[in-house]
């Protein structure tokens, strides 16, 4: 005899303890049969095990006024994002149903809030970087219901993260490479078929995304340009063709006489290439592709990223961090405030963000103004 819920668990109490139950069906006759879950001997012990069956996907429906809800409208209406954020999001969502979906809102407390946390800290298969985040997205739902008028308060506003989280992250990488490190990776990727594409990443910082995404069309070399429009992520194993992480990312990045004639070259070979495969060549239109044409999948890309980097003997960097040390030594190169503009927008950042992110690099600019600064004193003292 098969059985299947058709709504919510619900709580209440009975006696001196707390009952769990749920509707449900036969699944063999149609004749409906409530389960009873269990009993247990506080409210939020019964409410976090509705929760539980409710996450394991037993529960037919989501009642309306509960956390999760709430969380599932919130992740359904955010038609801004792009599909890796937005699976970002749906991943966190299933976190917070998991531990307070069955909660009601008008019950929700911030005490519940920081036992969810500390639960995940101390389940040790969350990291703190992903317990932030779910975190973040109860924040957002809540505050949005705020706005809303669907309850007064946000509790999860002022809940701080837990002092301990079991699980520990992944080994940070370091910041950014040096100029002799520079030179070594760019000797090392000079034998390579993507080259220049790496070159391109860490000397003008393009994301791994944005260079996947990049087609011959918007490459100008007569005037030394690449036209940025969009990128390539991947979202549950799968290569995305997104629009751009925002308006400022869609830009025209100048590069210099050099580069623009090794990607000439670099042109050159995949035309050939093209003949080589004949019919079985793939016609993407794609700066960076296997030997027929296709384009590589980010994660594809990364592992030969890793490869290169490894067999180099530099430290550790992915292509964030090629990005990162790209800006930089950009930042730290800088002349003045409309260098300081210019490397934001060859970056496709704001320039606030790129003062606030990059602004370890400023010190070593302020002195190279203070040292022009001294040289004309000399010069007119």
């Amino acid at each position: 005899m098969g059985w299947k819920a058709t709504g919510r668990p619900t709580v209440r109490a009975q006696r001196d303890a707390w009952v769990v139950r749920v509707d449900g069906i036969d699944t063999a006759s149609g004749v409906k049969r409530p389960r009873q879950l269990g009993t247990f001997p506080s409210k939020r012990a019964a409410q976090n095990a509705a929760a539980n069956f409710a996450a394991d996907g037993d529960a037919g429906v989501v009642q309306r006024g509960t956390v999760a809800w709430l969380v599932g409208r919130w992740v359904t209406s955010r038609t801004e994002i792009g599909p890796k954020t937005r699976s970002q999001y749906e991943w966190a969502s299933v976190h917070v149903c998991k531990g307070l979906g069955a909660v009601t809102l008008e019950l929700l407390d911030r005490d519940d809030v920081a036992v969810w946390l500390a639960d995940l800290a101390a389940a040790g298969k969350l990291s703190r970087r992903s317990i932030e985040i779910c975190r973040m997205l109860l924040r957002a739902a809540l505050a949005d219901a705020v706005s809303e008028g669907i309850v007064k308060r946000n509790v999860a506003a002022r809940v701080a993260m837990p002092r301990m989280v079991v699980k520990a992250g992944m080994a940070r990488e370091i910041r950014a490479w040096n100029e002799d490190q520079i030179e070594t990776f760019l000797a090392a990727v000079d034998s390579l078929e993507w080259a220049v594409p790496l070159r391109l990443m860490v000397l003008y910082g393009l994301r791994r995304s944005e260079l996947l995404g990049l087609h011959w069309v918007d490459v100008d070399l007569d005037a030394g340009t690449l036209r940025i429009r969009g990128g390539v992520v991947e979202v549950n194993g799968a290569s995305v063709l997104t629009d751009g992480k925002n308006s400022r990312s869609r830009r025209v990045v100048p590069i210099d006489v050099d580069t623009a004639r090794r990607l000439s070259s670099y042109r050159v070979g995949q035309l050939q290439a093209r003949l080589a495969a004949g019919s079985a060549w793939c016609d993407t239109d794609l700066v960076v592709c296997d030997a027929l044409g296709g384009g590589p999948s980010p994660n594809a890309f990364h592992q030969v990223l890793e490869r290169v980097v490894s067999a180099s003997g530099l430290p550790r960097l992915t292509s964030h961090g090629l990005r990162h040390t790209a800006a930089s030594h950009m930042v730290r190169d800088a002349a003045d405030i409309g260098e300081l503009r210019a490397i934001a927008d060859v970056l496709g950042h704001s320039p606030a963000i790129l003062m606030r992110t990059y602004a370890h690099a400023l010190p070593d600019s302020m002195r190279a103004v203070a040292d022009r600064v001294g040289l004309r004193a000399t010069k007119t003292s």
